[in-house]
């Protein structure tokens, strides 16, 4: 039995499928029949407040991950009855113009956008995987309703086929994903890290059996074992066949740990792998980026983790492994407020070109609230070590987490900082002096499930799906839904106003413009590969034009010598 590895998303998921690398070299390790199918269409896109949120000054106020539910759930409902969905019919429309007022688009987007994507499942994804009894989905927050159109119309041609969903959406959204458990959508939910549980699962181990899998009964009865923390050095590399790198801009991702070492209240990554931080070896490490190099070429890697710097220790011995190596590629990952002006060169020596730090906040008071365990000073120096190194920072913040009195002063200290930097300079290769290498994201607080903010404020600051648009015709119908949807929370109410949070990002904004600081890192290699494929494709074109003309011209002299 073959079993599939399956992310279905749009061109604007630009989130690397590490997951499917690693199942994929864990089910060959262990001698397992799979083939992953990684669908990128370009017949749809996402909103911008979806797939942009960093950049976006239009706030929206859903639970992450639980933002298409209201017409994701009726479009299954019909599907589910062998119907195809109108969407320009019955309830959808005033559904559709909720919907879309909280994306901040025009109501004929957001249907055609759906209208697509159930084209796009049934007539490309249901194509290619309609022969495979074991079918495995990854969720993240870009591609839940694809997943779902698409498992449930596996399930109306091959009722047997076994559907499993995992990855972060389901790890930290899993009991609001049940409901499509019992509609019979998909057969289990794995939590956490998903390689043993899919090689029991390949192996034919019933569901309810298996740890870290959450299924249900013939008696709707929800069964769940938590599941195991693999060694990280027993598994393999990441196996990126099948998966075509030169749509993600020939990148590619690896891991060095899986976990957090922090709690931040507003954060769950912590959670996506289960309770414990686990580190993979150095050995193992440059064994991974060496074998995916020879086999993949990607120019430029991801470490696909939460912090690489929990250690400073294993992250020097890591440098200093890969300037032994000299293998010619460049990293970006996360760091953690913390690394001395030594290590950060050493680091840019090693080819860590992009460091993303999760500052979050100028704001002593602030840092404590969010349980950052770092202080202002740590963030200062951090930069500073970092960009007088070459190491280009993406400054993460995330602004409205407190009250409006320390949201202020925070805004104000992050403009201050913003201005300090920008008065200072670096040298470039050729001697001549250049802005810092940064950029400012400022992003607003969320609520994401699994979070300890999200555990505070579940019972007093959420609340489930209430249409904002109801005509008399469709009121029973959306009464029916709402109260379907009564037990996940889908809104939720930020400590500040909303205009507020606005205004503070704005002037982060302005003051991160205003700044001119350079470019650097992942942004400006994916800027750089871009022009470079355009002259490549403008090349491509004129040679295929004066190939066309040199025939034309060979065939008119032809017929003249005749």
């Amino acid at each position: 039995m073959t079993i599939a590895l399956v992310k279905v998303s749009c061109i604007n998921d630009r989130l690397i499928p590490l997951g499917l690398a690693c199942l994929q070299a864990y089910l060959k390790q262990h001698s397992e029949m799979v083939q992953v199918f990684n669908f990128r269409t370009t017949e749809y896109s996402l909103p911008k407040v979806i797939f942009d949120p960093l950049i976006q000054l239009d706030l929206t106020n859903f639970i992450m991950n639980h933002q298409d539910f209201p017409l994701i759930v009726p479009i299954v409902n019909e599907l589910i009855l062998g119907k195809d969905p109108d969407l320009a019919r019955g309830m959808f429309p005033d559904i559709i113009k909720d919907y879309s007022s909280r994306m901040f688009e025009q109501p004929e987007t957001s249907r055609a956008r759906f209208e697509s994507m159930i084209g796009y499942c049934k007539n490309t994804v249901l194509k290619k995987l309609n022969k495979f009894d074991t079918v495995a989905f990854s969720l993240n927050y870009l591609n839940i309703s694809e997943s779902i159109i698409s498992s449930c119309l596996l399930k109306q041609i091959n009722p047997n086929c076994k559907i499993i969903w995992g990855g972060p959406s389901i790890s930290q959204s899993f009991e609001s994903f049940k409901i499509f458990l019992s509609k019979r959508v998909c057969d289990g939910l794995v939590i956490g890290e998903g390689e043993q549980p899919l090689l029991e699962i390949a192996r034919g181990k019933k569901l309810s059996m298996i740890k870290g899998v959450l299924s249900i009964d013939e008696n709707s009865v929800i069964q769940y074992l938590p599941g195991m923390q693999l060694d990280l050095d027993s598994l393999p590399t990441p196996d990126y066949t099948d998966i075509p790198l030169d749509t993600y801009y020939q990148i590619a991702s690896i891991y060095r740990s899986r976990g957090c070492t922090n709690r931040c209240k507003f954060c769950a990554e912590w959670k996506l792998f289960g309770p414990r931080f686990r580190t993979r070896s150095v050995e193992n490490i440059i064994r991974d980026v060496e074998e995916i190099l020879q086999k993949h070429k990607p120019r430029f890697m991801l470490f696909g983790e939460s912090l690489i710097n929990d250690n400073l220790e294993y992250f020097e011995e890591l440098c200093d492994a890969l300037i032994e190596k000299n293998l010619d590629i460049k990293f970006g990952t996360h760091f953690r407020a913390n690394i001395t002006l030594k290590l950060a060169e050493k680091a840019k020596k090693a080819g860590f070109e992009d460091a993303w730090v999760g500052f979050e906040a100028f704001s002593d008071e602030d840092l404590k609230e969010m349980n950052k365990g770092t202080s202002v000073h740590q963030n200062l120096k951090t930069i500073e070590n970092l960009t007088l190194a070459g190491v280009n920072v993406l400054a993460m913040l995330v602004v409205g987490f407190s009250d409006l009195g320390t949201e202020l002063s925070n805004c104000a200290s992050i403009v201050s900082t913003i201005e300090h930097f920008s008065r200072q300079k670096i040298y470039n290769r050729n001697g001549k002096k250049i802005p810092l290498p940064i950029q400012w994201r400022p992003a607003p607080m969320y609520l994401v499930p699994g979070s300890f903010d999200y555990r505070e404020k579940i019972e007093t600051d959420t609340w489930s799906w209430k249409s904002k648009f109801r005509t008399d015709q469709n009121e029973r119908e959306i009464i029916k839904l709402e109260i379907e949807l009564q037990g996940i929370p889908y809104t939720f109410k930020r400590p500040i106003p909303e205009e507020k949070i606005i205004n503070l990002m704005r002037q982060i904004q302005d003051a991160d413009r205003k700044a001119g600081f350079t470019i650097g890192g992942v942004m400006k290699y994916v800027i750089d590969y871009t022009m470079e494929m355009r002259r490549k494709n403008r090349q491509k074109r004129k040679t295929e034009r004066i190939g066309v003309s040199a025939q034309r011209f060979e065939a008119k002299i032809t017929q003249q010598i005749n």
